[in-house]
């Protein structure tokens, strides 16, 4: 048997499946577009976009976001690289439609609004200041940005409280036109299936994306 399965839409998002004999079903979102892709004076920016795309969407609020995998038992969560940015959720295998649906709402349908963006920005400046409390944290991005000297991949991925603070919403959009390449995105899933299941439920939710190959803005 294959180690995974493979299957490209028409608009280039990539759709991959691995068999996994569990009751319980793992799948991510990945977008290659991280903070090496930040322009000067946006550094943050990536990891900003992350925390917003669970604050509201174009049918859902924040709590509908929030609630619509935890109501069923299943875990939601996201995290920002220098290289990437991916979504990810566990869940029983009965609801894998259900997250397919959500991780293509808030990706691609997110709104941004401005009142979350300014409580999301007071988050993030205590996410910063509570690295720098921890030298060992610390001193890694230091040795980065010295490695990597005025080049966006030595710089840290949470921003500064300078740059996070000047982020708004058309940096948001910006930065997603210019880097959300949909042949740059994957949507992985590992769990008890037919592969034609997962690739059906890829094209139904992801098929009528419109294509995406912008070059990267760094």
């Amino acid at each position: 048997m294959m180690e995974y399965q493979l299957y490209t839409l028409s608009n280039g998002i990539r759709i991959m499946y691995k068999y996994a004999p569990s009751a319980v079903t793992h799948c991510c979102l990945l977008v290659n577009a991280g903070s090496r892709d930040e322009l000067p004076n946006k550094e943050g920016l990536a990891h900003f976009i992350e925390h917003l795309l669970f604050k509201e969407t174009e049918r859902r609020s924040t709590n509908q976001i929030l609630n619509r995998l935890e109501i069923v038992g299943a875990d939601l969560n996201a995290y920002t690289t220098k290289e990437y940015t991916c979504i990810h959720a566990s869940f029983l295998n009965p609801y894998l439609e259900r997250a397919i649906d959500l991780f293509e709402d808030i990706v691609f349908h997110s709104t941004f609004p401005e009142d979350e963006l300014e409580k999301e920005r007071g988050v993030i400046r205590d996410e910063i200041a509570s690295y720098l409390d921890q030298p060992e944290e610390a001193i890694q991005d230091d040795f980065e940005e010295l490695l990597f000297k005025d080049h966006p991949i030595g710089k840290n991925i949470l921003g500064t409280t300078e740059t996070v603070g000047a982020l708004s919403r058309d940096d948001m959009k910006q930065f997603i036109a210019a880097n959300y390449n949909t042949n740059e995105i994957i949507f992985a899933v590992i769990g008890d299936y037919d592969f034609k299941k997962v690739s059906k439920l890829g094209d139904k939710y992801f098929g009528h994306i419109q294509p995406n190959y912008n070059k990267r803005a760094g």
